[in-house]
């Protein structure tokens, strides 16, 4: 009996390792991450996520490797957001232009671009 205690013990560890590793969600894409190359699998999703201090062009994407979904919600979180799918293996770049979301502020007009790699 002491002897399977550690062995069950490890086997409970173990297990939870891996449902909390295979669980694990990829933080939201902002627009910090402008710039800079996100690599997917084919049939993975991310979120984009960007900020209410810019009025931000609906973003556009330049190849059929990823599509970008509207993510709708009731009350204003402070941010758009896009569910991203990565669909078939190659790149493609997400762009989008923000424009200050006030007069008096003095926030510029910023530029997002994320290349994303599926494969």
């Amino acid at each position: 009996m002491t002897r399977i205690w550690p062995v069950a013990a490890a086997v409970a560890f173990g297990c939870i390792a891996a449902v909390t590793a295979s669980s694990a969600v990829r933080p939201p894409i902002t627009q910090a991450a402008s710039g800079k190359v996100i690599r997917l699998a084919r049939g993975e999703q991310a979120k984009l996520r960007l900020t209410n201090r810019w009025r931000w062009s609906d973003p556009r994407v330049s190849t059929k490797a990823v599509e970008l979904t509207p993510v709708e919600y009731f009350v204003d979180p402070g941010f758009r957001e896009w569910r991203i799918d990565a669909r078939k293996n190659g790149r493609a770049t997400i762009r989008s232009i923000g424009h200050p979301n006030c007069s008096t502020c003095g926030l510029s007009t910023r530029r997002f671009a994320l290349t994303i790699v599926v494969g």
